[in-house]
């Protein structure tokens, strides 16, 4: 949790978000290297702004190279093991987790989820929290778990809002850099995250449709279609009722900044996605309900609501106490993979 002066800094470079987690309360996951100089606390690199326009360096090679199907296994990498990665993204070292699945092939491509974490945790927390690793094992998939920038850590979620670090243009070469290093199924790769991180995921939906073929926001949905949005992406959106942090209903987060609601903008996503206006009722548990938003054309809009839920990662073996109830009547994860496998890019 932000200390409240934190916090104020951090509205005034610009956060729309919101701290999930705390780096005592999680542990590394089974079978994880990371460098011994990391840690939770650590400073990230200055922020410097940084065009979208611009093309990256990694994209450049990847235009080159082609994808890294049929090629060897990158080197300081293994199979069922997550490994410590950088990038650079204008001008930027940038770092990611990368975690391998145990069956991957280098000749058959595979799906991608990216794993947002939220403000002041970070990669490896997300990665812990939300539990996608073992997910990843038997799935498949290659999950890739970023570090945000910035003190406290994050992401420029919002274009209302900026860090003067470039996140859009980060995300880009992050995927171009995976895909020259492995065999990827561009068809299928996937955003989710918690918190600012959900933040994040919603805006990529609008401004990278033409890379992400579903999202699935852990309590923080939102719509920012002063980017202009383009297609229509799948979303799956979580939020519980007694969330303190990100209200559910119309409120304010942290008592300073204005969100609209869960309700609101999954119904703002169903409607850019050309759904009927009324969503359906379904019962998952006594305490959990799904809203599942009819003829959408291939980009189905749902949202999970936990009745009591708090600002937390349904399902989720970490409890944060502080921030409210962690209902075990679903899992967060086991559902967003369901969703990501049904759906994949076809424009």
């Amino acid at each position: 949790m932000l200390r409240p002066a934190t916090f104020f800094v951090a509205l005034a470079v610009g956060w729309l978000a919101i701290a999930c987690s705390s780096a005592d309360t999680h542990t590394a996951p089974a079978n994880t290297s990371v460098p011994t100089t990391a840690s939770a606390s650590e400073t990230a690199p200055p922020v410097v702004p940084s065009p979208s326009p611009a093309p990256s360096a990694v994209a450049a090679q990847h235009a080159e190279t082609g994808n890294g199907c049929n090629q060897p296994l990158s080197t300081g990498v293994a199979l069922g093991r997550t490994t410590v990665r950088q990038v650079t993204s204008a001008g930027i070292e940038r770092s990611y987790r990368l975690h391998l699945p145990p069956n991957l092939s280098m000749a058959k491509p595979a799906a991608v989820v990216l794993n947002f974490h939220g403000l002041g945790s970070n990669a490896i927390e997300q990665e812990a929290y939300s539990g996608f690793a073992p997910v990843s094992d038997r799935e498949g998939f290659i999950l890739v778990s970023p570090d945000g920038t910035g003190s406290p850590r994050g992401w420029a979620s919002s274009p209302n809002l900026p860090t003067g670090v470039d996140d859009v243009r980060f995300t880009r070469d992050l995927l171009d850099r995976i895909q020259t290093d492995f065999c990827i199924d561009t068809a299928r790769i996937f955003s989710t995250g918690m918190s600012n991180g959900a933040f994040m995921s919603s805006r990529l939906a609008c401004v990278l449709s033409d890379r992400i073929a579903a999202v699935a926001p852990v309590a923080g949905v939102s719509f920012t279609p002063v980017e202009r949005c383009g297609a229509p992406v799948p979303i799956l959106a979580f939020h519980g009722t007694a969330d303190r942090t990100v209200p559910f209903e119309e409120g304010l987060i942290f008592g300073v900044l204005p969100y609209a609601g869960a309700r609101k903008y999954t119904a703002d996503w169903a409607s850019h996605n050309g759904c009927s206006p009324t969503p359906q009722l379904s019962k998952v548990s006594e305490a959990v309900t799904r809203e599942s938003y009819p003829k959408c054309g291939g980009a189905d809009v749902m949202l999970v609501i936990v009745k009591g839920g708090g600002h937390t990662w349904p399902g989720a073996s970490i409890e944060i106490g502080r921030l409210g109830e962690t209902t075990k009547d679903v899992s967060a994860t086991e559902e967003i993979w369901k969703f990501f496998a049904a759906h994949s890019l076809t424009r």
